[in-house]
């Protein structure tokens, strides 16, 4: 028996997505395009952390995973200062046991696509929580104007997991983050057409409970 490969199904979860995103824009409070440019005037290409003269400290994360998506990243509380679209060279995303999570792996000539936010050192810090089967790591990473720059990325913890395909669900929410965040089509188009997914539950799937007191 052919054992059914199911890939992602674009339409389920668009309309909601965008309600989501226009909620949420209408409550973000960002800050002055002038706060930023001074926090800027600090930065250096060759290091993955800002350190103000105030002692205050600033990070580019890159994001491979669900914090790739505006509506993910907002209800952990985080607000990054800056976003945009970027990637990553000679290495590739893999989703691994025993979830489908996603994982960096080095291969060189391979490339993957994620966003890069900038976020304060608490914020930061609040995400290393979050992240508890991950640790931090420094690589380069490149924007679409052939930029280069260290940030920090996300790695499993536990090396060398076995592979498994990703939910659609995690996988939906990936994508609709590249696509917030304009990531390069042909990576996104590869995540919607060529990724294997654990499909959606059917409502028909679904268990009723009933007479519950």
């Amino acid at each position: 028996m052919i054992e059914q490969v199911y890939y992602f199904n674009p339409s389920l979860s668009d309309a909601s997505f965008a309600l989501s995103c226009k909620n949420v824009l209408s409550k973000l409070v960002r800050p002055d395009r002038s706060i930023i440019d001074q926090i800027l005037e600090h930065d250096s290409p060759d290091k993955a952390d800002i350190v103000l003269p105030d002692g205050r400290k600033f990070v580019w994360y890159f994001a491979i995973g669900s914090m790739i998506n505006p509506i993910s990243i907002y209800l952990r509380d985080i607000i990054p200062l800056m976003s945009y679209p970027a990637k990553c060279p000679n290495h590739k995303i893999v989703f691994r046991a025993p979830n489908g999570m996603a994982d960096i792996e080095a291969c060189p000539e391979a490339e993957f696509h994620g966003v890069i936010h900038l976020l304060s050192d608490e914020q930061m810090s609040r995400l290393d929580a979050i992240e508890a089967t991950y640790h931090r790591i420094i690589i380069n990473s490149s924007n679409y104007q052939e930029q280069n720059h260290l940030v920090y990325v996300y790695k499993r913890i536990v090396e060398n997991q076995l592979i498994c395909p990703p939910s659609e669900r995690y996988l939906d929410i990936i994508i609709k983050g590249c696509d917030y965040y304009k990531v390069q089509s042909a990576y996104i188009n590869r995540l919607k057409y060529e990724q294997e997914v654990v499909p959606r539950k059917e409502p028909h799937t679904f268990q009723s409970f009933r007479d519950i007191s």
